[in-house]
């Protein structure tokens, strides 16, 4: 999304206009984009036979050919608009279906989970560690018997790095033997769900492959190669730059969007400022480019050959630019839609921002449906959408002085009309909002700015003698104040507080946020009172909520492939079983703060290995423990490891294995009595899980395997 500049405001949408559907009027392509959304959306949502859908686009086919080949009386003039949305809303349905990945005959889930050679193309490098390659591809083919088999598919690839050979770059074709597996792993209550951020970018299988496994057998070329040697070298020059390894890591993440060489704490100060769009290549740097040249050749003037040299030329470098960054979907994004902004204002036609907003929403999702799941596309969509809708009217609220504090009132007015509609979706899906967002969007989207300026000419110049070193001491300085302010906001109180969203709370909001809009702008008298409505309907779905939450009683075994690590949940009451009762280890910590933010916990407390193991019953809060028993409202769990006994006990929901060298079927049969499932934590030899996993697919008991399968999470209602 971008900061740096609003495009050009509708007409219609200035303070006081009365006619919304003039609005709609002077963008054609949002009736035509939307239904073919909505279209999309529906077919994502219910998976709609294709052969119907077909037929009924069919019939309106002949329809609108009908429609259009005669002229109407202008009192029916909108009969055709009425027929292209149909239309195109069923040619939504009938496009998404086609290119659904997953319906295809090819698709590389067909070959189930059998280890097979395939032939696989990078398509994307997302990281590099001591050990092991993360990248994006997509499947080519699999050999079967010395037959070559067609396979379609993207999966999320990892490879273990061959010591001394070159690791694989975009374009790559690889041999390897593997097996594909969806992705099902449970992330931990408020953790990172690596399920649903790779289906977000139309990923849902995985593999794996060893050292051994791999070979690059050809390469498969594509535009962005011809600037690979040079963004290798712009990598080298960065190291020579003289840059410390902070500012080097920021620079790279500002021009080329490399994060590789980030800590931890830099970016969590990004996420808690709100400021975290800064660091991913989008249209936040492709809108510091395309208003820098509109800065530097407004000159040029408005005639026919000065818009089209002019826009030429942006076009250049908003291509050159995404080529020099590898062309992330992130940055081609952006790129198409700019490009769509400089060819409208290369004509003569007047330009409308709105218009060439879903133009380009247009080209995308025709492009790849699976952009209206992608949350990147959405949110630069939604910045983008709220700046053209909202800059001007809220830019007109206050006319300062002199032209520093302008310039700083239009940098406060473009990122409050870009948080208008991509708030509710920001707190749906990360369940948190960076309170101090807008003071430090005021300060670091300008200095960004000027920093990948800076960082340009530092590559263009840091080899001529005293103009480099300038350039390189201003850029650090520059950096340098990026890092202190995103790390000064990250730790102000209050900085990041945990806000739960609902799907439902969302469309409460997005209603909210239109309704005031179109009471504010139009003045029309019912939305203020829709609003109203969807406020205490929000309200109330919160004291639901709150209610709900105080009658669940949640038991988690967290993702830990080595230890146990448990914990229940009750009401707003967290227990945790940890070794030392006194100190909670770093890592598990991280675990608890981020489910006590998920789940709104106010208490929390601990047991450890006596009193879980103990022989005398022990009470925490609404929980009950002792004998390697642990009970709350509504669910009880069995716990045995190497070094407790195995005695006959009254049934339970949950039986937890952990830490445990050997187990018999005898010894299986008394400690698995009536458990509606058995769950494999840390410490125990795959041999044992195999032979618990046969052992429960024998007798219908739910296994859980926290190595395979992740985080463990039973859910109950106290009286149910």
């Amino acid at each position: 999304m971008c900061y740096i500049q609003a495009p050009k405001v509708s007409r219609p949408m200035i303070q006081g206009a009365v006619d919304p559907l003039r609005v709609v009027a002077g963008a054609p392509m949002l009736r035509l984009a939307l239904p073919l959304m909505l279209g999309m959306v529906l077919a994502m949502r219910w998976s709609l036979p294709l052969a119907p859908a077909l037929a009924v686009l069919a019939l309106l086919s002949v329809v609108a050919f009908a429609v259009f080949a005669r002229r109407l009386p202008f009192a029916t003039r909108g009969v055709r608009g009425a027929v292209s949305m149909a239309w195109f809303l069923v040619f939504g349905i009938c496009w998404q279906e086609l290119r659904d990945p997953l319906t295809q005959p090819t698709h590389v889930a067909v070959d189930g989970v059998d280890r097979l050679p395939r032939v696989l193309r990078v398509t994307a490098v997302n990281g590099i560690s001591d050990k092991v390659v993360r990248a994006d591809a997509d499947v080519l083919a699999m050999l079967r018997d010395g037959v070559v088999y067609t396979r379609t598919g993207a999966v999320m690839l990892t490879l273990l790095r061959k010591p001394g050979e070159a690791d694989p770059v975009a374009g790559d074709e690889l041999m390897l033997r593997s097996v594909v597996l969806p992705i099902t792993r449970v992330a931990d209550p408020g953790g990172f769900d690596r399920g649903a951020w790779a289906a977000s970018r139309g990923l849902h299988h995985e593999t794996f492959a060893g050292s051994g496994d791999w070979r690059i057998i050809g390469h498969g070329w594509q535009w962005t190669d011809l600037f690979e040697p040079t963004r290798q070298r712009i990598a080298t020059w960065l190291v020579e730059s003289g840059l410390s390894y902070r500012e080097r890591a920021l620079a790279k993440a500002l021009v080329l969007g490399l994060r590789d060489e980030l800590d931890h704490e830099q970016k969590d100060a990004f996420v808690k400022s709100g400021t975290v769009h800064i660091l991913a290549v989008s249209g936040s740097h492709v809108g510091f480019i395309y208003a820098m040249l509109l800065f530097l050749l407004d000159w040029w003037g408005g005639g026919t050959p000065a818009r089209v040299t002019r826009g030429g030329l942006i076009l250049l470098a908003l291509w050159g630019y995404a080529g020099l960054t590898g062309a992330c979907p992130s940055v081609l994004r952006a790129t198409i839609m700019f490009s769509l902004f400089t060819l409208a204002s290369m004509t003569e036609r007047r330009n409308e921002a709105l218009n060439s907003l879903f133009a380009a929403a247009l080209v995308l999702v025709l492009w790849d449906p699976h952009m209206l799941v992608e949350v990147g596309f959405l949110l630069s969509f939604l910045a983008v959408l709220g700046i053209i809708l909202f800059y001007g009217p809220l830019l007109r609220l206050w006319m300062p002085g002199g032209r520093a504090l302008a310039y700083c009132w239009s940098l406060v007015v473009v990122s409050l009309a870009a948080q208008v509609f991509t708030t509710p979706l920001s707190l749906y899906l990360f369940q948190a909002f960076p309170v101090w967002f807008l003071p430090a969007n005021l300060v670091v989207v300008f200095v960004a700015g000027m920093a990948v300026w800076g960082s340009v000419a530092l590559l263009a110049f840091f080899r001529i003698p005293l103009l480099g070193g300038l350039i390189s001491f201003l850029l650090s300085l520059l950096l340098v104040v990026v890092d202190r302010v995103t790390t000064f906001f990250a730790e102000l109180p209050g900085a990041y507080p945990a806000i739960r969203v609902t799907w439902w709370d969302m469309l409460l909001l997005y209603a909210m946020v239109v309704l005031l809009a179109i009471w504010s702008f139009w003045r029309w008298r019912p939305a203020l009172g829709a609003s109203g409505i969807a406020l205490v309907m929000l309200l109330l779905g919160w004291g639901v909520q709150a209610r709900q939450q105080q009658d669940r009683v949640t038991f988690t075994v967290y993702d830990d492939r080595k230890a146990l690590q448990v914990s229940m949940v009750v009401g707003r009451e967290l227990t945790v079983f940890t070794p030392d009762t006194s100190h909670l280890p770093p890592w598990l910590q991280q675990k608890v703060g981020r489910h006590i933010r998920a789940r709104g916990v106010v208490r929390q407390g601990s047991i450890g290995p006596d009193e879980l193991y103990g022989h005398v019953a022990s009470t925490f809060g609404q929980t009950y423990c002792g004998g390697g028993s642990w009970s709350a409202p509504g669910i009880k769990v069995h716990f045995h490891h190497g070094g407790s006994e195995v005695v006959v006990r009254h049934a339970a929901d949950v039986l937890v294995l952990h830490d445990l060298a050997y187990l018999g079927a005898a010894d299986l049969e008394e400690l698995a009595v009536g458990p509606g499932h058995v769950v494999l934590a840390g410490g125990l030899p795959w041999k044992l899980r195999r032979f618990v996993q046969r052992w429960c697919a024998e007798r219908n008991i739910h296994c859980h395997d926290v190595r395979d399968q992740g985080a463990f999470i039973a859910e109950r209602r106290v009286g149910s």
